[in-house]
């Protein structure tokens, strides 16, 4: 509705617009919810007013736009906003239509507006949210007492709830901004300051330099209790901005960013475009983690921040891999845009890959190419079920577009890159990125924009490789045969479970593969159907592991390759892991294989191969009920993990190398979730006395916290709440989040929906909480989701149901968040949901198919 001053003559009609409600294209076929392009906005200068504490805001935008024909209307983007006037030229005011299924507002003025240059003034007001979409707050505590911080965050389609606007990336303008603020906060926007002007003893007035072009989904605003530490690299100012007193955990996050700035400005061809840089830490996590605003990036606060008193290597690790995939997207996404949300991938993969690409280059020691098989990983589990979709979707509505943030966008996505980037080899592949930089830096573009360019640089089938597994859903399986020459390859298609693709057409990919014997030359094949490989030995199939594909061997070349194992490299090893695993849940062989590997697995083997292996016991750990089997399950486990506790040790040495120390973590949980009375009893007295380093504390802790007792949940619970340091609070919460009694998981659930955890961190707890005890989680959540008190956006509602339901191995579950959907979710953003339902039905399946296939493989001593 419409608030109407007095004096004002503002009037609220509902009218029959062009372009204004559901979209439809000829013959009832469903259109994208795009804007009319009568009108095209070419500058927005915007003035707010927030008021923090009583979370509202006023603000006024004059808007210059291109009118390509006549037209008494003005269709624009806008949620949640009243609007006090609105003007075209200095006119009289419009009459206003919201709708807001499409959150859309109409202004039809007096007269038509004329083809040509106008300027539309809008006054309005608004909320200010207590999620973390949109504009938004986000509260904490401080050694000085109650701190707010005010923030945006925008992607897809969140602008809308900020100002009036053309809320669609393809819909590039330049911005100026100005904030007003105490005179004792620091403003923040994607350009530096142009001038600040005193308005009051206590206020004061602060304007940007304007923006290049950009989609307004990357527009940033912020208004807090900031410190910034900066440097400058290549011409730029690149800085770190935290809440106060953390500029000592800034000062990783800026060193980082300074090196990949320069880095990236070589790989791009194109030089960083801004005058700044901002890496922004919130005081607690926002939806989507990250977010790449041009010049203003919003961090959650684990993702920048690193104390060298607390934080961890995996912590160091994470703030490089999170730094450099926010900063890959200046580039990728920001100064070239895809011009739809179909073309999502094109900034989320590249930006994935790009993170462990530059980490391999700047941080080699890490060996980050290597633990990228886990992203690759994940990109295959989500396309093996039915709720997959091809990479290169159909998008219509921006809750559609929310949906895409997904397993398949950014891993599929991540290793279809990887699979070019080695098959044309590097340096062709970084020419063809700086070409398609320079031909279209500041403009939108679609993925074939990219690949052409590729392709006229490298002179391969680039596009057709790229449409085979962009346009096209599924991960293909290759068959490897035994022949009397060497092998048969041929080309199918995976799934978790094959009775869910039996009926669907055959596919084909053009799939680059490295294939040879396990000692000796291997060559590069593109597999499009079936092909014949001549080879003497053991066979190696997909080596590198770049080509996206399970590989299925027979028995005979399977059993050729386990006693190779020990010799392979370590991606190989990591790839058979993850084929025998799946291939295994899903009844292609027996699960069994996954438990032969190990054998020759030496404890000295890569870390990363040995992390691998660790995750996938504690994962088939999890599926049991307590009783005999699952204690025989951890003793094999237990037993099988010996030589390598034995070869580790307990204490980290000074020249160990970084991934050491991550794996020792990795070893020493496991061994605790496996009931290892030695080392739970050992966390708990390094706990009770603060010993040890960052890694040995925090490993101490998620012991503890997972094997709490209520007398110990309850004293870290009381730390926890007495924590003035968000960055502690997350911390001590998520291992709270771990605790193994059902009665304690409870109670956790209901301080993860509450005030108590830093802001926006609960869904992730809920997330921890649901992997021991989803029944419990979900009874707990689900009567909830459709309260309005609860500080959750309905993005992250619907993620939490499918997030909580999908880690339950009770039937009913279906039918609970079928019903959920029906009742809260809009249709276009339901098919997560089938995910969800096919992780629960292979939960029974591990019940009463799999886990029996294990028992009997350890009675009978393998």
């Amino acid at each position: 509705m419409i608030r109407i001053p007095a004096g004002a003559a503002l009037a609220l009609l509902y009218l029959a617009v062009p372009g204004f409600g559901a979209a439809a294209a000829a013959g009832g076929k469903p259109a994208r919810e795009t804007l009319p392009d009568t009108v095209i906005p070419s500058h927005y200068d915007l003035a707010l007013t927030p008021d923090a504490e009583a979370l509202t805001f006023s603000g006024k935008v004059t808007i210059d736009v291109t009118v390509r024909a006549a037209t008494p209307d003005v269709v624009l983007n806008a949620v949640g906003l009243h609007f006090v006037h609105a003007t075209a030229d200095g006119g009289r005011d419009a009459a206003v239509t919201f709708d807001r299924e499409t959150g859309r507002a109409a202004l039809r003025f007096g007269a038509p507006l004329k083809r040509g240059k106008h300027k539309i003034a809008i006054e309005y007001d608004g909320t200010i949210a207590r999620g973390t979409l949109g504009f938004f707050a986000m509260d904490y505590s401080s050694p000085e007492g109650p701190r707010r911080t005010l923030a945006t965050n925008f992607e897809p389609a969140e602008a809308r709830r900020l100002l009036p606007c053309w809320d669609e990336p393809a819909r590039k303008a330049t911005f100026t901004v100005s904030i007003d603020e105490p005179r004792d906060r620091m403003a923040l926007s994607n350009m530096p300051v142009a001038s600040i002007t005193p308005l009051s003893g206590t206020l004061q007035r602060v304007r940007f330099a304007e923006t290049p072009r950009m989609s307004t989904y990357l527009l940033f605003v912020g208004v807090g209790d900031f410190e910034r530490i900066h440097r400058s690299i290549d011409g730029v100012d690149v800085g770190v901005v935290v809440k106060r007193g953390d500029t000592p955990k800034a000062a990783y996050a800026l060193e980082q960013a300074v090196e990949l700035l320069h880095y990236y400005n070589g790989y791009f061809g194109v030089r960083y475009p801004l005058p700044k840089l901002d890496l922004i830490a919130s005081p607690g996590a926002i939806q989507g983690g990250s977010m790449e605003n041009w010049g203003a990036i919003f961090y959650s606060q684990n993702h920048v921040l690193f104390d060298p008193a607390t934080s961890t290597e995996a912590d160091r690790q994470v703030v490089f891999q999170v730094v450099s995939h926010e900063m890959a997207h200046q580039w990728f996404g920001d100064l070239v845009t895809m011009s739809w949300w179909s073309d999502l991938w094109l900034n989320e993969g590249f930006a994935r890959w790009m993170q462990t690409f530059a980490a391999d280059a700047l941080h080699p020691e890490w060996e980050t190419g290597l633990q990228a098989s886990s992203i690759f990983e994940a990109g295959k589990q989500a396309d093996a079920v039915p709720s997959t979709h091809a990479v290169v979707q159909e998008i219509l509505t921006p809750a559609q577009a929310d949906q895409a943030f997904d397993s398949i966008t950014y891993a599929k996505g991540a290793a279809i890159i990887s699979m070019l980037n080695a098959y044309v080899g590097q340096d062709r592949f970084r020419e063809g990125v700086r070409q398609y930089m320079r031909a279209h830096e500041y403009g939108n573009t679609t993925d074939s924009d990219l690949w052409t360019v590729m392709q006229r640089v490298v002179g391969k089938p680039i596009l057709a490789i790229e449409h085979d597994f962009t346009r096209q859903e599924g991960v293909p399986l290759v068959r490897v045969t035994q022949t009397g020459s060497g092998v048969r390859l041929a080309e199918g298609r995976f799934a978790q479970d094959p009775e869910t693709i039996r009926a669907l057409p055959r596919q084909h990919w053009r799939l680059p593969l490295v294939v040879g014997p396990v000692v000796g030359e291997k060559r590069t094949v593109l597999l499009e159907d079936a092909l014949d490989v001549r080879s003497q030995g053991a066979m190696l199939v997909n080596a590198g592991q770049l080509g996206y594909a399970r590989v299925l061997y027979d028995d005979a070349t399977f059993a050729a390759l386990v006693p190779q194992v020990g010799t392979l490299a370590p991606m190989d090893q990591v790839g058979l892991l993850n084929d025998a695993y799946a291939l295994g849940v899903a009844g292609y062989s027996p699960l069994s294989r996954l438990l032969q590997l190990p054998a020759t697995l030496p404890p000295d083997a890569n870390p990363i191969v040995w992390g691998r292996l660790i995750r996938l016991l504690t994962q088939l750990e999890s599926h049991y009920s307590e009783g005999p089997a699952r204690t025989a399950f951890r003793h094999f486990a237990l037993e099988l993990l010996a030589p390598l506790a034995s070869h580790l040790g307990t204490v980290r040495s000074p020249a160990e190398a970084a991934n050491l120390s991550v794996l020792r973590g990795v070893l020493l949980q496991a061994q605790a979730d496996f009931g290892d009375a030695d080392v739970i009893a050992a966390a708990r007295r390094n706990f009770a006395g603060g010993s040890g380093t960052p890694e040995e504390r925090r490993i101490d802790l998620a012991i503890v916290a997972a094997h709490a007792d209520p007398a110990t949940f309850a004293s870290l619970l009381e730390r926890a709440r007495s924590a003035d340091d968000p960055l502690d609070k997350l911390h001590l919460f998520t291992a709270l989040g771990g605790v193994m009694d059902a009665g304690l998981a409870r109670r956790m659930t209901d301080i993860a929906l509450s005030d108590e955890v830093p802001a926006g961190v609960g869904p992730s707890i809920l997330a921890v909480l649901a992997r021991r005890h989803a029944d419990v989680v979900w009874q707990a959540v689900a009567p909830q989701l459709d309260d309005p008190a609860i500080r959750l956006d309905p993005q992250e509602r619907w993620g939490i149901a499918v997030a909580i339901a999908g880690q339950s191995a009770d039937p009913r579950r279906i039918a609970d968040l079928e019903a959920y959907e029906a009742r809260s979710v809009p249709p276009e953003a339901r098919k997560p949901s089938l995910g969800a339902v096919a992780s629960i039905r292979q939960n029974v399946r591990f019940a009463t198919q799999l886990l029996p296939q294990i028992d009997s493989w350890i009675a009978h001593g393998g």
